[in-house]
This record gives structure tokens, sequence and C-alpha cells, in this order.
């Protein structure tokens, strides 16, 4: 821009050629800035050509673009901590897919901040509120990889005493749930927990048992037969011995009491099959000691299947929980933080301040409030509604002339036609009158001779 101040030939110099120090005056606007500030700002949607109107500030959106970039890098960042502990030390495999994210990022910063610029009639409430809210979501997810990588060696200690733990816990219900007698124990919650072997000593086991239950029964029947057969063979002893009592005669020697009752003894040793139920009894004892050795042996086959089945689920249980994800860490740092507040309100700060870094962009536009460059914009964004709108008004006069005078010659065309229709109305009417009296005059003229015939008849007529 100049100016003529000497002369027409002599122009002022523009501003770009004043020192920086010089007072703010007409020359503007100053000359571009190919800077690395430009290219900050453009992240940002800065319009160099309206802020060369106010180069002063140019440092406060060239530090804004620079604090998206910094988002932007912070996620990327993020990204690459929380997939380095899925992929394990293939981190640097990872460095597209952190660089694409901590893109996006920068991306929806960007936006935040290029959407409020030159918005001067919308309050702030409502333009900032929802920005700093997507904000806060975006600081979360890109806090919280960060905040587990700060505590990554508290975290993978509490992870591997919590899953020792767990895999402790589990072997000892699948023993307290699977004794080696194959039986589930009563009054406990086993299910998913019971393993199934192909030799379980529990029909062995009831075997075992039946025995046991018939050799008590027998014991106890042939004990009660044994004390009454022992009854009646001392009653007869006594007899034939002569000794007083109750029942007893008295009367030494093989008499009638003394045979009847020895009779007594004998048939109710033979009526009651005494021996056989002894010879059955020691079949039994026999019977119950071999099924306590195929017990033991049952139990020891099947202890084994059974600690064999327990190793394999336990060994499966341990290859299920190798693998560490971000949800494993994430539960593993809440334990951590419940049993110590110190690190809870730790985690809590990081948090909050990874948040307000990534919240900075928008509180920073937020808080520089309205600037000389969003009234430029604003300005201009006024500006280009009313050129639009009178360049619209002039698009719709240029397009409607020729539709206008096609109108106005259609309108004087009809005009003419009507004009030719009306004229041959009438024509038509006026030839009809004329036809009309060409036709009365003929009839009169027909009359007429119609009584010149008739006039001789009278004549003869009237003489006579």
């Amino acid at each position: 821009m100049s100016t003529d101040t000497a002369g027409p030939a002599s122009p002022v110099p523009v501003r770009s050629s004043l020192p920086n120090d010089a007072p703010v005056g007409l020359y503007r606007p100053v000359e571009p800035n190919r800077g690395g500030g430009r290219w900050l700002r453009s992240i940002i949607g800065i319009k160099e050509d309206i802020l060369d109107w106010a180069p002063e500030e140019r440092p406060r959106y060239s530090r804004l673009g620079a604090i998206v970039l910094n988002t932007g890098v912070l996620a990327g960042l993020s990204l690459l901590v929380a997939l380095s502990g899925v992929v394990g030390g293939a981190w640097w495999a990872l460095l597209p897919v952190g660089v694409l994210w901590g893109y996006l990022i920068m991306t929806f910063d960007s936006w935040l901040i290029a959407s409020t610029h030159g918005a001067l009639t919308v309050s702030k409430a409502k333009l900032f509120v929802p920005r700093i809210a997507i904000s806060v979501l975006l600081g979360v997810a890109i806090a919280e990889p960060l905040v587990l990588w700060v505590f990554s060696p508290s975290i993978h200690n509490e992870i591997a005493e919590h899953r020792k733990s767990e895999i402790e816990g589990y072997e000892g219900k699948l023993k307290s749930c699977n004794p080696v007698t194959g039986a589930a124990p009563s009054g406990s919650d086993c299910g998913g927990f019971r393993v199934n072997v192909k030799d379980s000593a529990q029909s062995v086991e009831a075997q075992f048992d039946a025995a046991v239950r018939l050799r008590d029964q027998a014991r106890g029947a042939i004990g009660e037969l044994d004390r009454r057969q022992a009854e009646l063979e001392n009653l007869a002893r006594d007899e034939c011995a002569g000794r007083a009592g109750t029942g007893l005669s008295g009367v030494p020697g093989v008499g009638g009491e003394c045979r009847r009752n020895r009779e007594k003894a004998d048939q109710f040793r033979a009526d009651n099959q005494v021996d056989k139920q002894h010879a059955d009894l020691v079949g039994l004892e026999k019977e119950t000691v071999d099924l306590t050795g195929r017990l033991a042996q049952a139990r020891a086959v099947g202890g084994q299947q059974i600690s064999q089945a327990i190793a394999d689920k336990v060994a499966g249980k341990k290859a299920d929980l190798t693998d560490r994800g971000i949800l494993d860490e994430i539960d593993a740092l809440g334990r951590i933080s419940a049993d110590s507040p110190v690190v809870s309100i730790a985690g809590w700060v990081l948090r909050l301040l990874l948040i307000a870094v990534d919240c900075l962009p928008v509180l920073g536009k937020l808080m520089g409030g309205t600037t000389t460059y969003d009234i430029l914009v604003s300005r201009q964004l006024e500006t280009a509604k009313r050129l639009h709108d009178k360049n619209i008004a002039l698009y719709e006069r240029n397009d409607t002339v020729d539709l206008d005078i096609l109108l106005q010659r259609a309108e004087k065309k009809l005009r003419a036609k009507s004009g030719d229709l009306d004229q041959d109305e009438r024509l038509a009417r006026a030839r009809s009158r004329t036809d009309r009296a060409a036709q009365i005059d003929q009839l009169a003229a027909e009359l007429e001779n119609s009584k010149d015939a008739f006039t001789p008849l009278r004549g003869p007529v009237a003489s006579a």
C-alpha cells in the first residue's frame, strides 16, 4: 500500500519496510510472513491475508497452533503406549498407527479452534461448552494410557500377584470339588469346577459301602442270635449241673429238664441257622477286605486321573491369563488405588493434568477473548455475505432480463391476437346484419311481385 506525500511519483514505504518498533499507522497490511509460524497458524485455519492487517497477533496464533500440534503428538504417544502392551516389543511397527491417530486428534482440535474464528454474535457458552465437552472426551481417551504407562511397574506387579492368587484359588476350588472318590462334596457350589475322569472310584466306593452295610447288619443280627444261644446253653448247663436259680430245678444229672433245655438250645441253633449265618458273616468280612484293597487301588488310579485333569485345567487357566491388555491394566490400577489413597490421588492429578493439556487449545482460545483477528474475520464474513447477496441479485436480474422480454413479447402478441379476434367478430356481425337485410329486401320484392300478379283478377269482379 502506498500514498503520495511529495508528489505524484513519490510513494511512501509500505509497512513491511519499516522497523518492527515503528508505531502503527496507515501502513497496513504488512508484508506476509514466510516463517515456521505461518505453518503453525495454518493448523488452526488462520487466513494470513487477514492476519496481515493485525500482525501483532501472529505470536498468539502461532503458539495456539503449537498447542494443537502438541496435543496431536501426545495423542500419538498415548496410542503407542496403549498398543505396545498388546504387541510386545514390536512397538516400532505401530508408528504409522500412532501418527495417524495423532493426525486425527490434531484435526479435531484444529476444527474446534477454526470454527470459533470470527464468531462475535454467538454467546461464549453456546460456542465453547460443546467444544470443551468434546475436548474432555478426547482428553480422557488420551490420558488413560499415559497414566497406565507412568504406573506400569506397579501395575505389572499387581497383575502378576492377582493372577497368581486367582490361579491358586481356582486350583483349590477344583481340588475341593473333585475328591479322589469322584463324588461331588455336599453343600458346595461346584458348577463349572467338576472334572470328568475315565476310571472313577465312585462305583467301587458304592460297592464297598454296600458290603460294609451288609456286614454291619449281619454282625448285629448274629450278635443277637449268639446272645440268645448263649442264654439257652447256659440254662441247660446250669440245669444239668443242678444249680439253683430261676427256672432251674436244682436237681443235678441228665434229667428231663436238662434234656429239654439242651433240645431247646439245639432247636434254636437249627431254626435260626446260626452256623450258616456265621459262615455268611465270614464271607462278608472277606468281601469287605477285598473291596478295601480294590477301593484303595481305584482311589489311587482315580486320584492320579483327577490330579492330571486338575493340572490340565490349571494349565489352561494360566494360558488364558498370559496376555495382558489395557483393561487388565485399568483393573489393576483400580485395585492399587483402592488399597492406597496416595496412588489414587496421584493418578487423578496426572489424569486431570493430561485432560487439561488436551483441552488447552479450546481453553486458550476461550481465555484469549475476542481478538482483532476475530473482528476482521467477522467483518470480512459480513462483507462477503453482502457481496454474495448483491451478486445473487445481479445474477438473478441478468437471468430474468431475457425472460421478461419474452414475456412482454408474448403479452404483446396476445393483445394483437385478441384485437384480430375482436375485428373478425365485428366483421362477422356486420356481415350477418347485411345478409339479413338482403334477405328481408328479397322477401319484400317477392311479396310485391306476388301482389302485382293478383291485380287483373280483381278488375272484372269489380266491374260486374
